[in-house]
């Protein structure tokens, strides 16, 4: 591809993010936004209703369900969401709380499937949702399971970014902690990534040992005391060790 279809190419995906994350806009306000030319802009738009991912509705565009669709494919395609079958529901039914699968993807932690328990607080979490690694008990667990190699390269890509006021920022202390995560089969964020949170997971491995993804439940901390960790953590881990077993048969 040449570089010229390359800009054209991640233009087109910045109109989009911009879409998306705005819920729609006019023209105008997109290249102003994009400090693109409006003609730009338009020409770009025109495109992207002409393939059914943006609409248009009295001048104002929006991202359509094609993108769900495009998504729904993929996460189907994940051997990990296959292998998971009921888990995730009977984890919230267990727990009360909210739980989610998530993997790895371009250096980031992705929400593949979500799960809601009776008492679980709205996080506003969905699949496709992302975030950073290191801030994440999900995300910890699958990096205590990659090399120290890949772990140090996606923090050159990517950073240490700070989310909440406990998040992990100094590399040494992280790896530390990816260590204690290895030995003990599991991971816990507290506060690291939302503020009044506790995230426990557990990695899931393939028989090959090859992290695949991360089954992760959340609690506020009012609720989730050392001794309540302790019964989430085993179920977690509980958890991911059906899934392993179910990849064989994905």
């Amino acid at each position: 591809m040449t570089g010229a279809s390359n800009r054209s190419v991640e233009r087109a995906f910045r109109i989009v993010d911009e879409l998306a994350e705005n819920g729609g806009g006019r023209v105008s306000e997109l290249a102003d936004r994009l400090e693109m030319p409006v003609s730009t802009v338009h020409n770009y738009l025109q495109a992207l209703v002409e393939t059914g991912y943006v609409t248009v509705e009295d001048k104002e565009y929006s991202t359509t369900t094609r993108f769900l669709e495009v998504g729904h494919r993929q996460r189907h395609r994940l051997e990990v969401f296959q292998a998971v079958s009921d888990e995730l529901q009977d984890i919230a039914a267990e727990t009360g709380e909210h739980v989610t699968l998530m993997v790895e993807e371009n250096d980031q932690c992705v929400i593949v499937a979500v799960q809601e328990g009776p008492d679980a607080v709205n996080l506003f979490a969905y699949p496709g949702a992302r975030m950073p690694l290191h801030a994440a008990a999900p995300g910890k667990a699958i990096l205590a399971h990659m090399s120290d190699d890949r772990v140090q390269e996606i923090i050159d890509r990517q950073g240490l970014i700070e989310m909440t006021n406990q998040t992990i920022t100094d590399p040494d202390v992280l790896f530390d902690q990816l260590e204690e995560i290895r030995e003990q089969g599991y991971a816990i964020d507290e506060g690291e990534r939302i503020a009044g949170m506790v995230c426990i997971s557990a990695p899931v491995l393939d028989k090959s040992d090859e992290i695949r993804g991360a089954i992760c439940v959340c609690g506020p901390q009012s609720r989730i005391d050392e001794a309540r960790r302790a019964e989430i953590a085993d179920i977690v881990k509980r958890s991911a060790n059906v899934t392993q077993v179910n990849l064989d048969y994905v």
